[in-house]
């Protein structure tokens, strides 16, 4: 058993990449972290296995400091993103190499390489080679490699971004029970935002120089400490408004600054806004708007359809009102046409607020 710690921990190339990042991740806890391509995500993997030497800070496996410790004395399992499988070795035998460099017996070897490959449905491609399988299963054979070597930690690169669509469901539900990751630290990097609310007992949200959000998936989700988290995480993306707050006696409302949309605040939104001064981003998730069919008192009459997709068991509409382009979720047996006039419907006490010059969350 072991948590994994990291303290302080910079790594730079031409720009910083992690700075003074610090995170503990428990025995037994399936950590995920989010954020858009190139913000250091692997990199911070690759320090923790050691195959990046940090600049500055600590690693820790199990209260042991492994920071100068080389990754073959780590203890750390870690399947990469562009798979890293030997050409030469079969299925078999690239699932097996973490076990026969242990000079584990080959009846255990067998035992276990065939139970994670049935895990992985890949029993029927043991025999063949690299070059002989598809991208999806080259993905299998490399996250089959990480799961049978039984490690202090594990480490997750995008394990299933390239599978299908069924099988990467499976793995999802599979990762929550799966007893070899409930043992130890987990440590899953992605670029879905779906994917992370699924599987993460924590989610961090990585930004520049490090996690800028640690929290439960539904933390994250419903109070984002900035604008930034707050886009990444929801598709179709959170709608952004650029408003100001105009004050009339004792009435308080927002406007859009592109446009005539506004806002009467009330309850609890009233609230978080009184104090403010200046404009504020005013973020709304597509789920918070709806189609209205009139009697609320949160909605526009002269939105337009911009246009409209049905996706399965969602529609998303992209209506303008007011200069003001919003995407909306619908059912996706609706069905809109382009300059279509609608009348839509807000949740206004779903609104998040965030400073418009840093992005800040202001109920935050």
């Amino acid at each position: 058993m072991a948590r994994l710690e990291l303290q302080h921990v910079c790594k730079g190339y031409d720009r910083p990449i992690l700075d003074r990042l610090s995170l503990t991740v428990e025995e037994g806890e399936f950590f995920v972290i989010v954020g858009p391509s190139g913000i250091g995500k692997t990199t911070l993997l690759r320090c923790i296995a050691g195959l990046e030497v940090v600049d500055a800070g600590r690693v820790i496996f199990g209260g042991r400091d492994v920071t100068r410790v080389p990754p073959y004395r780590r203890n750390a399992a870690m399947t990469f993103e562009s798979y890293a499988l030997y050409p030469h070795m079969t299925v078999f035998e690239n699932i097996a190499s973490p076990l026969r460099a242990r000079r584990m017996d080959e009846a255990s070897v067998r035992k276990a390489v065939l139970e994670v490959a049935r895990l992985l449905r890949i029993e029927q491609l043991l025999d063949r080679r690299p070059h002989e399988v598809s991208g999806g299963q080259k993905q299998r054979t490399a996250l089959g490699r990480t799961l049978v070597a039984k490690p202090d930690v594990y480490l997750l690169d995008e394990p299933i971004s390239h599978l299908d669509a069924k099988i990467r469901h499976e793995l999802r539900r599979q990762f929550h029970t799966l007893q070899e990751l409930r043992r130890v630290a987990t440590v899953y990097v992605t670029h879905d935002y779906a994917e992370a609310l699924s599987l993460g007992d924590r989610i961090g949200v990585m930004g520049d120089g490090g996690l800028v959000q640690v929290g439960s998936s539904r933390e994250i989700f419903e109070r984002p400490n900035s604008i930034f988290v707050a886009r990444h995480l929801g598709q179709p993306s959170i709608n952004e408004v650029p408003c100001r707050l105009s004050r009339d006696g004792g009435a308080l409302t927002l406007r859009s600054l592109e446009g005539s949309l506004s806002f009467a605040m009330n309850g609890s939104q009233r609230t978080i806004l009184e104090k403010v001064r200046g404009d504020v981003l005013v973020g709304i998730r597509p789920q918070h708007i709806h189609v209205a069919n009139g009697g609320s008192t949160s909605q526009i009459d002269n939105a337009r359809v911009e246009a409209f997709e049905a996706l399965g068991a969602t529609g998303v509409l992209i209506a303008e009102t007011g200069g003001v382009s919003l995407t909306v979720l619908t059912s996706p047996e609706e069905n809109f046409e382009p300059g279509q006039p609608v009348r839509l419907g807000f949740d206004v006490e779903q609104f998040l607020y965030f400073d418009a010059v840093h992005g800040r969350n202001l109920r935050a």
